[in-house]
């Protein structure tokens, strides 16, 4: 049985590690978060927690979250866009478990409630973080368990990125 590589490394060491890494690849992106969510899900290819295919799926929905939170975003159409890749992904089959749960916070970012008149109204956060602490999660979440730890640490990043977008406000 192959060890994951920090198990006995500390929370307070986890979270030094996860902001630095983070200030690197935002320094080394200058700003540009579509460049970052990328650089998140080449380190998780890297680690063979996804596929060069799924990246590509993954930035589509990056995307098209990222569009919707635009001041002329369509995010009731980006939402059900979002959802048909989400659904062909997990229907294939061949979906690793780690891009599903970043494909999953990245449809989870979207705000589904009752608009005026029982009309449903989609919002989105200005820029989402569901979908990019979910693939920071998994990262971290694999190096203490592996795939199954990087399952866990993606659910618990885009759960994490929801309060965070939650806090910020909707678009």
């Amino acid at each position: 049985m192959e060890t994951a590589t920090y198990l006995g490394t500390d929370i307070a060491g986890l979270m030094h590690a996860a902001r630095a890494e983070a200030r690197r690849i935002m320094d080394e992106n200058k700003g540009d978060v579509i460049s970052d969510h990328k650089a998140i899900l080449d380190r998780l290819e890297a680690s063979d927690l996804i596929t060069d295919e799924e990246v590509r799926t993954l930035m589509e929905l990056y995307k098209l979250g990222y569009e919707a939170g635009e001041p002329k975003g369509d995010a009731e159409r980006a939402y059900f866009s979002s959802r048909d890749i989400y659904d062909r992904m997990a229907a294939s089959g061949k979906a690793s478990p780690v891009a599903l749960v970043v494909a999953s916070a990245a449809v989870g970012s979207f705000e589904i409630s009752e608009g005026s008149g029982g009309s449903t109204t989609v919002t989105i956060a200005r820029v989402s973080y569901g979908s990019s602490l979910a693939g920071i999660g998994a990262g971290i979440g694999s190096l203490l368990g592996g795939p199954a730890g990087g399952v866990l640490g993606g659910a618990i990043g885009g759960l994490v990125g929801g309060i965070v977008d939650d806090k910020k406000g909707k678009k």
